[in-house]
């Protein structure tokens, strides 16, 4: 064989060496990709799983707010004079005293439920899920902080299908019913408008411009709901029939219609609805015109749309008449927040006072110890309970916040009439005596 040949020989067995590594570092790589990808999924299946149990164990917390919230509030209900004391301090004892759970309560600190429910700490850093699988709990799931507030300045909550009638009482920490001047209400959250309409610019609004205002702008049903306000208050004393009128510009009740619109009414439609003033406000007519027979109870249109980031795509704020008598009483005085139509909507209520000597104060301590008033907004005082709870599973936590209507079964509000079908022969008659007097005293 010529010298030729063997060199022709050994470059082609260099070229399969080169195909044979250059093969085997694709393959490599595409394994790697794999292997990459594969620990990536892992990873994230795993802090999927640790935020999931970060968060049931933050629902546990609020769980468990709830029962030690109604051991609270049965001891305020059997011992009234408790809701304004300090409480008294827990010693060693096991057993708790009412006096022991309004002291933990008036703290608030981040063990409060857990001691109030006896619940056992673990090591300081909170109270132990218990799982009943064998193995026990795995990923140390515990609720490390739960605390809770009464004296909110907002009441919030939602409004759906099945639950489409809200009743607040209106009750005011250190502040009397008769102070407050205003009422803002804000409803359709970003979180509404997502979940129903896929995002805030596909919203669609009642359409003024057609014969009938609670038709959407394209033609559809799925429009930003139309909300409406009621609202009940009497003076200390008053009659059943002051329920049916307005005099002197005083009224017992009210009930307003707010329909949302990101276009500007037409004039010469005053007779199909009314349009707020500027900043949305409605005026104190709204409530005064609406229990008046003479006039019709038109809805008022309400400009939505608002800033990017806001929390509520509408709001309004009502001006409040007086009641018949001249002086509202804490005792009567209520709101009604209903949804006629449209899609599930959360939204939330805000109180004014007046302005300048009517303005709602409070006293704050300045650093050198001399007080000071400073204008405030007020608190509602025992209407809603906010629950602020903080999950842990391993090194991960999850916190969330929900808000607590406490049941009140010495004075249950009716949220429905009742409907009687059929004739006297069908024995469908329903009696209630409910011993009316003339009139009534709530001093």
């Amino acid at each position: 064989m010529k010298r030729g040949d063997k060199k022709l020989n050994f470059k082609k067995g260099a070229a399969s060496f080169y195909i044979v590594a250059f093969s085997t570092l694709i393959l490599i790589i595409v394994a790697a990709s794999f292997i990459g990808i594969i620990v990536s999924e892992i990873a994230r299946t795993s802090n999927d799983d640790l935020s999931q149990s970060a968060y049931d164990s933050a629902l546990a917390g609020v769980e468990d707010a709830k029962l030690a919230f109604y051991n609270y509030q049965k001891c305020i209900e059997d011992n009234p004079s408790l809701a304004d004391a300090d409480g008294e301090e827990p010693g060693d004892e096991s057993e708790l005293s009412c006096g022991n759970i309004v002291y933990l309560m008036k703290n608030n600190d981040c063990d409060m439920v857990a001691k109030i429910l006896g619940r056992k700490i673990n090591k300081d850093e909170g109270v132990l899920i218990q799982e009943e699988s064998e193995g026990g709990n795995n990923m140390q799931q515990m609720y490390t902080c739960v605390t809770m507030k009464t004296d909110l300045s907002d009441y919030r909550a939602t409004l759906s299908a099945s639950d489409p009638v809200k009743v607040i009482p209106a009750k005011f920490d250190k502040v009397a019913a008769d102070e407050i001047q205003k009422v803002t209400i804000s409803w359709f959250s970003g979180a509404n408008a997502s979940m129903t309409f896929g995002g805030e610019d596909s919203l669609k609004y009642s359409d003024l411009n057609s014969n009938g205002i609670f038709h959407s702008n394209d033609g559809s049903n799925e429009v930003v709901p139309t909300i409406a306000l009621g609202m009940v208050q009497t003076d200390s004393s008053f009659n059943l029939s002051d329920f049916d009128v307005t005099k002197s510009g005083q009224t017992n009740r009210g009930m307003i219609y707010l329909v949302p619109t990101n276009n500007k009414p037409n004039e010469g439609n005053d007779d199909k609805y009314k349009v707020a003033n500027e900043n949305n406000v409605v005026p104190v007519d709204g409530f005064l015109k609406s229990n008046d027979k003479t006039t019709k109870n038109l809805p008022y249109v309400v400009s939505c749309g608002g800033d990017e980031g806001q929390e509520f795509i509408c709001s309004a704020t009502v001006e409040l008449p007086k009641p018949i008598g001249g002086t509202r009483n804490d005792n009567t005085f209520m709101f009604i927040v209903s949804l006629p139509y449209g899609p599930s909507t959360d939204f939330a209520l805000e109180f004014e006072c007046g302005e300048g000597e009517n303005a709602c104060t409070e006293t704050v301590v300045n650093e050198d110890g001399t007080p000071t008033e400073q204008q405030t907004k007020p608190k509602l005082k025992g209407v809603q309970v906010s629950i602020d709870s903080t999950g842990r599973a391993n090194d991960l936590y999850r916190r969330v916040e929900v808000r607590l209507s406490p049941a009140n079964a010495a004075n249950p509000y009716a949220l429905y009439g009742i409907q009687l079908l059929g004739n006297d022969d069908d024995n469908s008659l329903l009696q209630k005596d409910l011993h009316p007097t003339k009139e009534h005293n709530f001093n």
